[in-house]
């Protein structure tokens, strides 16, 4: 029997408002989704397969591994044998078909914005062996490092690592689901190519400055006297467990306007853009569910684009650290960013 069009109507928006409601219940109850561990555990997989036995042995250790903590963003590097002291293998070590897995592993972990800017990143290692014909041997855009803790499988728990100068990614999935990406560090140096055929580029993670920069402006002048620190912040320890757990500094958020608290919002929704669909939303879900208006915002320096500048972001789920204070390599000061994202009580999936 055919419905008439009143009934048609009628079902139409029966179905669009229950899938409505489902919507705001699976948004209320949300987890990260399953197709970010999964595309991490197919990716994985292949990159694995992709490696001789004697490159698996390096890279495979336990998932209670302390190694797993040692996570870093500066070389380390033996100068006298010119080799790594990182633990696991580099890219320029691996063959094509692993480098190529290595890369689509890298990419799983992050998203769009996220793996992006982690090429950029290693790409800058070229621009540095420039001037530093001394550091050639690794200043390389291949010179970075691959460890996996634990088996990858659909249960229990397992992660993996790609860290190098200026970069460190740490996943970590559990039970199928891909529970942290923290500490995530990227850096740039330089920031804005100062030469060559990219002279003038100026795109990655350039957002972490330029954000900060405009909401520091956007305050009144007393709300820039009790956001702004006599001292430039300092850098954010490696290999490291859990994010700092220093006192709030600077502004709250709960003394902004909404018009500042959006740029605050949009400030940190940089940082989560580093991160998969999944992750990003997660951490936005915290974030939401504790208060925008609990975290701080503390800013050192001038608000003026090639001065030396620090910031730090912080509240109940989240540590955020910048500093842009270091020269490039043709010494040109605040051409060089630091930046880091730490969940609270979640960095190595660790709760």
């Amino acid at each position: 029997m055919l419905l008439s069009r009143r009934q048609m109507l009628q079902t139409t928006l029966a179905a669009a408002l229950a899938g409505t409601a489902l919507r705001a219940q699976q948004t209320e109850s949300y987890q990260p989704p399953s197709e970010d561990a999964k595309a991490l555990t197919d990716a994985v997989r292949q990159f694995v397969e992709a490696l001789p036995a004697s490159q698996r042995t390096r890279i495979m250790l336990p998932y209670d591994d302390q190694e797993r903590f040692n996570w870093d963003f500066v070389p380390l590097n033996d100068t006298k044998t010119k080799q790594s002291t990182r633990r696991g293998t580099c890219l320029d070590d691996m063959n094509s078909e692993a480098r190529k897995a290595a890369m689509a592993l890298l990419s799983a972990s992050t998203g769009t914005f996220g793996y992006y800017w982690a090429k950029d990143i290693m790409a800058r290692e070229a621009i540095l062996a420039e001037f530093e014909p001394r550091n050639t041997w690794y200043r390389k855009p291949g010179w970075y490092f691959v460890t996996i803790y634990g088996k990858p499988a659909t249960t229990g728990q397992w992660g993996w690592r790609m860290d190098g100068h200026h970069l460190s990614v740490n996943c970590t999935v559990r039970d199928g689901e891909l529970v942290s990406s923290t500490p995530f560090f990227m850096g740039l140096n330089p920031v804005t190519i100062m030469h060559g055929e990219n002279k003038g580029k100026r795109e990655t993670i350039t957002g972490s400055e330029d954000l900060a920069r405009e909401l520091y402006l956007m305050l009144t002048p007393d709300q820039q006297k009790v956001a702004l620190q006599p001292a430039h912040l300092p850098e954010v320890k490696a290999r490291t467990k859990h994010a700092p757990t220093t006192l709030p500094v600077g502004l709250s958020a709960a003394s902004m306007t909404d018009t500042q608290k959006k740029q605050l919002q949009m400030l940190v929704k940089h940082y989560h853009s580093r991160m998969t669909p999944g992750v990003s939303q997660a951490e936005a879900k915290k974030l939401d569910t504790s208060g925008l208006d609990r975290l701080s915002f503390a800013y050192t320096g001038e608000a003026v684009a090639g001065k030396r500048h620090t910031y730090v972001i912080q509240g109940p789920t989240l540590f955020i650290h910048y500093m842009n204070e270091q020269t490039d390599p043709h010494k040109n000061p605040a051409n060089h960013i630091h930046s880091i994202y730490r969940s609270k009580n979640n960095d190595f999936g660790v709760t």
